[in-house]
């Protein structure tokens, strides 16, 4: 089995290079959306999955059936959503840098298309969009898509950037606001500027000193604070509706509760204006109004939670066997700035739940280095094993004739 499946990888290193070049091409001028799902979509038939689609959310989805209807799997890829104001609502830039999880998605599938090789369930291939903190897609994927398959997932497959080693989990991450109403002085419009810093640095400066000092957990590292943005409205000093935002980007470790970091968030804000009258403080999770390439208008608050499985899973431990059988040796570790559909997948339903894929991950400011076609080849090789152990009817005995 092995040696077949080496076999079809081979005849397919070709079709792979020229599909990443496509997928690079996109860093370079303008294209729309479509343009980008029409690229995998017409790669999944070219390489005969079974059946394919983009749904109205942007997800794309490719099927290659299996030989029975028992156990089936899925594989993810990201795709970042510009939601600016250019109306194509892609940047396509950001769309290439996941190109070693997306050929090493599509091509693990084509694999074990090819090889013929049996499975007890179905094979998904999905490209889910985001934006951002907002994971919009993945939850209108198995909302509509895929809510009748849920029950029969045995594993997911993260095709994020692990360095080919297996990732169980990472930090939660989203943006919350911080809105304070107040009565202003009266001469506050002579200087608006200067006396708007005036009245927003006390609270800035207390969320500073307090993000020095955020709970850590051994494996997935420290939370983090970062105040991204500040938003001032009002013009009448004597009116108590006046009001300001603070923009917080939140990380937070699994043992920290996202209503207890906008409770203490608030309580900070309340303690800054303590002397101040007529004084009004609410939190909440940011949310981002997105327009879909297809026109769509949708809201999505901008969150994802933090998740971990168990390194006892038995998704884990069949998917590090069939690794270590076949010549790697992968560690198991956590994603540290990463976020991934996981959050949904294994956070809220529960989904057996992991990552793998080639390259590093990337440090935060920086994009995903170019990954070597070797390691994306050798991330496919092994990926197709994990697959067949995990869904895969057992071949022992039989002949590549006979397969």
């Amino acid at each position: 089995m092995q040696e077949l499946i080496a076999g079809r990888l081979e005849g397919l290193c070709e079709p792979m290079k020229e599909m990443g070049s496509a997928l690079e091409a996109f860093r370079n001028g303008a294209h729309r959306a479509a343009d980008f799902s029409s690229l995998i979509l017409e790669e999944m038939k070219e390489m005969g999955f079974d059946d394919c689609m983009v749904d109205r959310f942007g997800n794309i989805v490719g099927c290659v059936n299996g030989f029975r209807h028992e156990q089936d799997m899925a594989l993810i890829f990201s795709i970042d959503y510009d939601n600016g104001t250019d109306g194509k609502g892609t940047d396509p830039a950001e769309r290439a840098c996941y190109t070693p999880g997306i050929l090493t998605a599509l091509y693990s599938a084509a694999v074990l298309k090819r090889t013929l090789l049996p499975l007890n369930g179905d094979l998904l291939v999905c490209g889910v969009p985001r934006s951002g903190c907002c994971g919009f897609g993945i939850k209108y994927l198995f909302e509509y898509y895929l809510r009748k398959r849920i029950r029969n997932l045995k594993g997911i497959i993260l095709c994020e950037p692990t360095d080919l080693n297996l990732y169980l989990g990472h930090k939660g991450r989203m943006e919350y606001e911080i809105a304070v109403k107040l009565r202003l002085s009266d001469g506050f419009l002579a200087n608006k500027g200067i006396n708007m810093l005036g009245t927003m640095f006390p609270l800035i400066h207390e969320l500073e000193t307090v993000s020095r000092s955020l709970p850590s957990n051994y494996a997935m590292g420290s939370s983090s604070l970062q105040i991204k943005d500040v938003h001032f409205c009002g013009t009448r000093p004597k009116d108590a509706q006046n009001e300001f935002k603070v923009v917080v980007d939140r990380t937070f470790i699994p043992e920290e509760q996202e209503e207890s970091i906008l409770e203490r968030a608030k309580m900070i804000a309340e303690s800054v204006y303590n002397g101040e009258k007529s004084v009004s403080v609410q939190t909440s999770v940011a949310r981002e109004k997105i327009t879909l390439s297809a026109g769509t208008d949708i809201v999505s608050e901008k969150e994802f939670k933090p998740w971990t499985i168990e390194s006892s899973h038995p998704f884990v431990l069949k998917s590090l066997q069939a690794l270590a059988d076949n010549g790697f040796s992968p560690h198991l570790g956590f994603w540290k700035n990463t976020i991934t559909e996981g959050s949904y997948t294994f956070g809220e339903l529960g989904i057996p739940t992991l990552g793998f894929g080639p390259g590093q991950e990337p440090e935060p400011g920086h994009q995903m280095q170019q990954v070597p076609f070797e390691a994306i080849k050798k991330a496919v090789y092994a990926q197709t094993m994990i697959i067949h152990r995990c869904i895969g009817v057992p071949t022992f005995g039989w002949t590549s004739d006979e397969i």
